[in-house]
């Protein structure tokens, strides 16, 4: 007979702090010597002395954000009045009209 406990508590695993934005890991050289400050809170940062499960604060480090997206997405405007903007098919494609042009703007 086996027993599932949905949702169950971990017993072991990686911190949340290692993937977070938030978080000041500071490791030496021995595994006990290393500790974690949480800038999460707006007063100042504080020790986090345990391995985290859950966050409400956790911001991800490797995925970008929706701010961070929009600012490296490519624009693409038509070229001329007739053309529309977007990416063709390459069956669609006419010969004089394999030219690319890559305007680059250096406002941002």
């Amino acid at each position: 007979m086996s027993v599932y406990i949905k949702k169950g508590t971990p017993m072991h695993g990686p911190s949340l702090c290692e993937t977070c934005t938030r978080a000041q890991i500071v490791q030496g050289y021995r595994e006990s010597e290393s500790f974690t400050l949480c800038k999460a809170t707006y007063a100042e940062a504080i020790r986090i002395t345990f391995a985290v499960r859950e966050c409400s604060s956790y911001i991800n480090k490797v995925r970008n954000t929706l701010d961070e997206m929009e600012r490296i997405a490519w624009t693409l405007a038509p070229r001329g009045p007739k053309r529309q903007a977007g990416f063709v098919a390459p069956g669609e494609l006419n010969e004089d009209e394999r030219d690319i042009e890559l305007v680059l703007d250096d406002e941002t």
